[in-house]
C-alpha cells in the first residue's frame, strides 16, 4: 500500500492553479498525538511501499517530515515542494538517507506560483548536487502552454534530467481546436528533446507496451491520510464525507465505500467510442473529480490532453520501430 500524509494543506505560496484553494476545506497540520497516531496506524499494517509526504507545501513543519522518515518502514519516501523552503542542511539530511525530494517549478516565469525564480533556481541547483536525478514538477495553463517546451529547456539547462508536465486542472479553453494544434505542437517537440526522461510520456509508453489499462479503485493500492487523520482515497476528496474511507481509530473502511460508490473507477463518459481509450487515464478517479467535480467524467482540455499524451507515444514507439505514425487529435 502506498500512503500519502498530508502533513498540512496550508503552504507559503498562492499559485493561481492550486488544487487546495478549489477544494474549499479546512486548513490545518498534524499536531504532535496525530503524527504519532499515524504512524502508529501504519506500522501496524505493515505494508507500506512508497510513503509520499505531501501538502500544501509540507517543508513548513520540517520536524514532522523527518519524524515521519526516522519512524516509518517503507520501500521509499518522496516529499514534494514547492522548492521555497529548502535548505542545504535539510537536503543533505534527506540525501544521507535516501529520501526522495520532488520540486516543483514551472521554467522561465513562476508569476502563476507567485514565487521568484531567481531563488527556485538557487534552490534546485543546490538539491541537483546532491539528488541529481530529481523529479522536477511544472503546471502550465492557458496561457503559459505557448512557452512550455522554452519553460522545459530552461529547466533543463539547469541541469534537470527528469521533468514532469501537468495542465492547470481547471483550464477550460475557447478554443479547443486551436488548443489540440499548440498541445500537440508543444509535446512533439519535448518528446524530441535529447537526454530528457519526460514522466508523461515514460508512462504512456510502459502502458502502450503493456497493453492494459489500470483499473482506479478505492483504497486498494494507496490511501490519502488528512491531517486530522481522517482517511480518503486520493487528494482531491479530501474532506468530502461521502467519501471518507475511514481514519487513524477505525481503520480503513474500504468495502463500505466501494459500494457507496460503484461509478467511482467507471471510464470517462466522454471516452466511449475511442480508439485509443484503453490507453487512457480515463477511469482515474482523482483525475475526474479534479477536472469535473464529478467521477463520471473528465474536462475536454484534460481529454484532449490525454489524447496528446497518447499520440505523441505512439509516434515515439513507432520511430524506435523504425516507423513513422501522424495523427491528429480530433
Amino acid at each position: 500500500m502506498d500512503y500519502t500524509i498530508s502533513i498540512t494543506n496550508k503552504c507559503n505560496l498562492r499559485c493561481s492553479y492550486c488544487y487546495e484553494r478549489h477544494l474549499n476545506t479546512v486548513y490545518g497540520s498534524i499536531n504532535n498525538e496525530m503524527r504519532v497516531r499515524i504512524a502508529d496506524f501504519i506500522k501496524s499494517r505493515g505494508d507500506a511501499g512508497t510513503v509520499y509526504l505531501f501538502g500544501g507545501e509540507p517543508l513548513l513543519y520540517k520536524d514532522t517530515v523527518k519524524y515521519y522518515c526516522e519512524n516509518l518502514e517503507a520501500k521509499e519516501f518522496v516529499i514534494t515542494t514547492n522548492g521555497t523552503l529548502l535548505d542545504e542542511e535539510f537536503i543533505k539530511w534527506c540525501a544521507d538517507r535516501k529520501v526522495i525530494i520532488n520540486m516543483s517549478h514551472d521554467g522561465r516565469e513562476c508569476t502563476d506560483r507567485g514565487a521568484d525564480t531567481a531563488v527556485l533556481d538557487a534552490n534546485l541547483k543546490l538539491l541537483l548536487k546532491y539528488q541529481p536525478e530529481t523529479l522536477v514538477q511544472l503546471v502550465y495553463t492557458a496561457q503559459t502552454l505557448p512557452k512550455l517546451y522554452d519553460n522545459i529547456m530552461y529547466l533543463k539547462a539547469l541541469g534537470v534530467k527528469k521533468v514532469s508536465a501537468a495542465m492547470d486542472a481547471f483550464l477550460v479553453t475557447d478554443d479547443p481546436d486551436g488548443f489540440g494544434d499548440e498541445l500537440r505542437e508543444q509535446w512533439r517537440r519535448i518528446a524530441d528533446i535529447p537526454g530528457l526522461f519526460v514522466y508523461e510520456l515514460a508512462a504512456k509508453k510502459k502502458t502502450i507496451r503493456e497493453n492494459k489499462s489500470s483499473l482506479c479503485e478505492i483504497c486498494r493500492k494507496k490511501i490519502f491520510i488528512n491531517w486530522d487523520g481522517s482517511f480518503y482515497p486520493c487528494v482531491q476528496f479530501q474532506n468530502i464525507p461521502e467519501y471518507r474511507c475511514g481514519d487513524v481509530s477505525v481503520g480503513i473502511e474500504a468495502e463500505k465505500a466501494r459500494k457507496a460508490h460503484p461509478d467511482y473507477s467507471m471510464v470517462s463518459e466522454r471516452c466511449s467510442g475511442c480508439e485509443i481509450a484503453k490507453y487512457c487515464r480515463n477511469s482515474c478517479a482523482c483525475r475526474k473529480m479534479a477536472t469535473t467535480g464529478t467521477v463520471r467524467d473528465i474536462s475536454e482540455a484534460a481529454c484532449m490532453e490525454e489524447q496528446v499524451h497518447i499520440l505523441t507515444a505512439l509516434e515515439i514507439i513507432s520511430k524506435e520501430n523504425g516507423g513513422k505514425k501522424n495523427e491528429k487529435v480530433h
